[in-house]
């Protein structure tokens, strides 16, 4: 009898030699392979050796050296689910309890010594036959599991930067898958002038196949720009476009909703066609009026790949025009599933939605937070108990580019040479402005200490390739104010402990507490240094002192 580790090897153990040889003859009846010793010690030392080598053990109870439920968890420590068969002759009726301890464990099982051959034979046959299809069970979920972990970072390699800010425009995302992959994508590709292609997709369906369906128009769409004539296609074009990919590659895979916005900042406008999808939302802080609905007459297409005759004109694209404040929001319908409870009967309300949408399109617009502006939106919607998302969540915020009296705003790749240019584009910015050169060494000092321990120590070599932060920097009455919002590792390496409110960042910081100088330096710079959270965005603030008290002292 053999599985595919080979013969199927029983370990038994009994201080008794007429025992071991009695037990082993049975086993090889049927094919087992016994492998039988006379003390825990020694049983002990071939579990260690190797545990996967025995598909179950039998064992007596009382023993000269030690009691059999010591034994077990010791082999408990080791393996925690090979089966344990409690071999006896103790009466089970004398009130001594071993039948209780047996069952205590829910992979230990007794037989009587006297037990048949044919009962014993049935009883081992019937126990390591059903750990077997677990163990396999086991094995194809923990292989999906890894599967499904590759997928993921294929998908996430696939995904544009996750902001960008540019001389004439922006756009932030935030990007939540409901398990490790994620049917929804989102694309923003550079459509010449200034202006810029953003698609919002979701992929009907969960799990891998719908993860390998997204990649799939990921790249799709990453090499529209190679064919003729793309800068002048309009929404409804690269709609078709998009929908005759998916018929002729994925019609049998699934379909897609979709908004596809084409956004020209010099134009002051964004043109963009809901297939299936929420349609877009812009919001003006400075104009209230603006938030009424831009598509009253609800025009629009199919989802894209659901039939086979769908074809998009621009009788379906809407033509919005735009101030140089105005805000447009995108999101996937996963938002609207948002609830207070695992059922997902109390889902957000679609007022509490637009309440605290306005609140922190309005503040981050006017105090140069826009790029952190997703995830203080999801974070505010968990803050109020909506925390369960029972689908994949993905938003996309972007605009015109604006210049904020006294506020310095950019994003930035986190690569040695980006960060590094970075802080020059700073220093250059705050001479501009008349700054001290001592505070202007400081803040550039912080700056590129923070942003490299982020490179460094923030996340895996995985997520490196599209990884991107963003800075704010103002003057306020006393001290400089340098926020950095980066997303960095959305786990820790180490436990949180309970009620430690310090970002994944800092924990990690902890393990590198005597490599390199940043942590140090920084510390000694700043008056005060605040970290938030929002989601799996880091916030720091960096107060920098507009004196050098410290070098003013030395001196």
């Amino acid at each position: 009898m053999r599985d595919i580790y080979g013969k199927t090897k029983i370990l038994v153990l009994d201080d008794e030699r007429l025992i071991r040889l009695t037990i082993s003859a049975k086993l090889k009846k049927i094919g087992y392979v016994p492998v039988t010793v006379g003390s825990v010690d020694e049983a002990v030392s071939l579990i260690k050796a190797d545990h996967h080598a025995y598909r179950a053990i039998i064992t007596d109870i009382v023993m000269g050296d030690m009691d059999g439920f010591v034994f077990r968890d010791i082999v408990r420590g080791i393996d925690p689910m090979i089966p344990i068969f409690f071999m006896t002759a103790l009466d089970p009726e004398e009130g001594s309890g071993f039948l209780k301890r047996i069952v205590q464990d829910q992979m230990s099982y007794y037989l009587p010594k006297s037990v048949s051959t044919e009962v014993l034979l049935k009883r081992v046959q019937s126990i390591v036959a059903s750990r077997k299809v677990e163990q396999f069970i086991e094995r194809q979920m923990a292989e999906t599991r890894h599967t499904r972990v590759l997928a993921s970072h294929i998908q996430r390699s696939m995904l544009p930067m996750r902001v960008l800010m540019t001389p004439r425009g922006f756009y932030t995302t935030w990007w939540h898958p409901k398990d490790t992959v994620s049917g929804d994508l989102y694309e923003c590709v550079p459509f010449g002038m200034g202006c810029y292609l953003y698609v919002l997709g979701d992929i009907q369906g969960h799990g891998t196949s719908a993860a390998l369906a997204m990649t799939a128009v990921q790249s799709f769409l990453k090499n529209l720009m190679h064919r003729e004539g793309a800068p002048m296609m309009s929404a409804d074009t690269i709609a078709n476009l998009l929908h005759g990919f998916f018929r002729e590659n994925l019609a049998d895979v699934s379909y897609m909703t979709a908004l596809i916005c084409i956004h020209r900042p010099l134009m002051n406008c964004v043109e963009w066609i809901s297939c299936g999808a929420p349609d877009l939302v812009v919001m003006d802080p400075a104009d209230e009026e603006c938030a009424k609905n831009i598509n009253p007459d609800h025009i629009g297409g199919l989802p894209i790949g659901l039939f086979p005759d769908t074809s998009y004109g621009p009788g379906d694209v809407v033509h919005t025009t735009l101030s140089k404040t105005a805000v447009c929001i995108a999101y996937t319908d996963g938002l609207y599933d948002m609830s207070r409870d695992e059922e997902g009967v109390e889902t957000i309300p679609m007022d509490f939605i637009k309440r605290v949408r306005n609140e922190l399109v309005r503040e981050a617009r006017f105090n140069g937070s826009i790029l952190a502006l997703p995830y203080k939106f999801i974070t505010a919607c968990e803050d109020s108990g909506y925390g369960h998302c029972p689908d994949d969540v993905t938003g996309l915020v972007f605009g015109a580019r604006i210049f904020l009296e006294g506020i310095y705003e950019a994003a930035i790749n986190l690569s040695p040479m980006s960060i590094d240019a970075a802080a020059q584009e700073v220093g250059d910015w705050c001479e501009r402005q008349g700054w001290d050169r001592d505070l202007i060494d400081r803040i550039q000092l912080v700056l590129e200490e923070n942003l490299m321990n982020v490179f460094d120590h923030g996340f895996d070599d995985r997520e490196r390739l599209h990884e991107a932060a963003s800075i704010r920097l103002r003057k306020m009455k006393s001290y400089v104010e340098l926020t950095v919002w980066e997303c960095g590792t959305t786990t820790p390496s180490i436990a949180v402990p309970s009620g430690d409110s310090s970002t994944a960042l800092e924990l990690i910081n902890r393990d590198f507490s005597n490599h390199g100088r940043g942590r140090l330096i920084i510390r000694e710079i700043c008056d005060g240094i605040e970290r938030n959270r929002y989601g799996n965005l880091n916030e720091t603030v960096f107060l920098i002192p507009l004196e050098n008290w410290r070098y003013k002292k030395e001196q």
